[in-house]
């Protein structure tokens, strides 16, 4: 008999101890059970026993979002890196040795190889389209451009994601090239500004963000070669109208627009200096609240300058104005015209104010060349390739030549008093 007790009590302290309980094998406690011992006479509790009571749980207030960099508050600046160059022009000379006979199609994308890294460090990467683009083969180069659809997907390759399309070019396939561009441009994905295919269209803000900044885009020409804007579509190109465009300005700034670009098209084709109407358009734009100005038509690179100006605050802060950023691409040749300037633009945005912290100017050289009977482009950051002089498709003629156009090149990026980028 004390054998089966034993048995039975070791069996009842594991059922004990299974349910968690300390003797207790229905998994209430023994204080549970102490105060119902005499619920069937009592109707309640023990003398002396409270009822149990759940404290109220007092709401939790959520902790505040942290602000974001840049903004006031935060502590951490943002960045964010700006590129900017000018012309991609298409001339008939630069087609045949980019097209493929078995795909029935053009690939340009060779002409950007050596760039390529400069503009994939970008945030922003704009380049003025000054050509239409088109998938009907019936293309054309100087006076009226229409290029092969693929230089967009080209483009986008290349690091690019603005493009500005306001140019004297823009109409050179009327109305339907107007659309027929922004239609491949659109489908690789590019922001684009100066031309449009609707009203509703052409009064859409265009505000790009990048880590936490963010930049408001504008663009205008002076005219379109005496090709007249249809009277029933004027929003097909936005034209230069100082009214306009400060009312622009303003209406980005309203938006949330912390940085504001606008790409001008205007000076005169081949002058190596600004005229006096591009300084005083530009820096009344500057004054009214534009941030940078992105000029392009010459063909040639002109000056820049940083003027100093104020906020709405009253506080200091300072423009940029790039009168001419040259050729990007072209088969143009001679004069410096087969020269252009890669812009690195840092800007730095601190407790709700974005301005420039870094301008490095990069000059840029089309090579042509020839192989298989055909002319082959690229485009070369010069400094850095002269520091390499291992580019086996130069020959000692292009490094000298480099070399001399280099330096007068930065004086002349300097002449009004910017650095030359060294």
């Amino acid at each position: 008999m004390l054998a089966v007790s034993l048995a039975g009590l070791a069996l009842i302290y594991a059922l004990t101890a299974w349910n968690g309980t300390s003797g207790v094998p229905d998994g209430k406690s023994a204080a549970d059970h102490a105060g119902s011992g005499n619920d069937a006479g009592s109707g309640g509790g023990s003398a002396g026993t409270e009822p149990d009571e759940t404290p109220e749980e007092l709401p939790v207030e959520p902790e505040p979002e942290p602000a974001a960099p840049g903004e006031p508050g935060s502590g951490v600046p943002a960045e964010g890196l700006l590129a900017a160059v000018g012309d991609i022009m298409m001339h008939m000379p630069q087609l045949p040795a980019y097209y493929d006979m078995d795909s029935k199609r053009y690939d340009f994308s060779p002409y950007f190889t050596e760039v390529k890294p400069l503009l994939a460090e970008a945030d922003w990467a704009m380049a003025n389209l000054e050509t239409t683009l088109s998938a009907d083969g019936d293309y054309s180069g100087f006076p009226r451009f229409s290029s092969p659809h693929e230089l967009a997907a080209a483009l986008k390759d290349a690091g690019f994601n603005i493009v500005t399309t306001a140019n004297n070019h823009s109409l050179d396939r009327g109305a339907r090239g107007v659309e027929h561009t922004l239609g491949f441009l659109e489908e690789q994905g590019f922001v684009t500004r100066g031309t449009a295919r609707s009203a509703d269209e052409a009064a859409e803000l265009t505000i790009v963000e990048r880590h936490h900044i963010r930049i408001g885009l504008l663009a205008y020409t002076y005219g379109t070669n005496g090709i007249p804007v249809p009277e029933d579509k004027p929003w097909l190109v936005a034209l230069i109208d100082e009214e306009r465009i400060i009312r622009d300005i303003a209406a980005l700034r309203e938006a949330g627009a912390d940085y504001i670009v606008i790409a001008l098209h205007f000076g005169v084709e081949y002058q190596t200096m600004p005229n006096e109407e591009q300084k005083a358009l530009a820096r009344r734009l500057i004054a009214a609240g534009a941030d940078l100005i992105a000029g392009s038509h010459p063909h040639v690179i002109q000056p820049y300058e940083v003027v100093e100006t104020q906020d709405e605050s009253g506080a200091a802060r300072q423009g940029v104005i790039i009168y001419s950023m040259g050729n990007f691409i072209s088969n143009q040749r001679g004069g410096t015209k087969d020269y252009g300037v890669l812009y690195r633009i840092m800007l730095r945005k601190e407790e709700g104010v974005t301005r420039m912290a870094d301008v490095e100017p990069v000059i840029t050289w089309v090579h042509r060349y020839k192989a298989n009977g055909r002319n082959h482009y690229r485009i070369l950051p010069v400094e850095r390739v002269l520091e390499e002089r291992s580019d086996p498709l130069l020959s000692a003629a292009d490094y000298e030549q480099m070399e001399t156009n280099l330096d007068a090149l930065r004086k002349r990026l300097a002449a009004m008093g910017a650095p030359d980028g060294r």
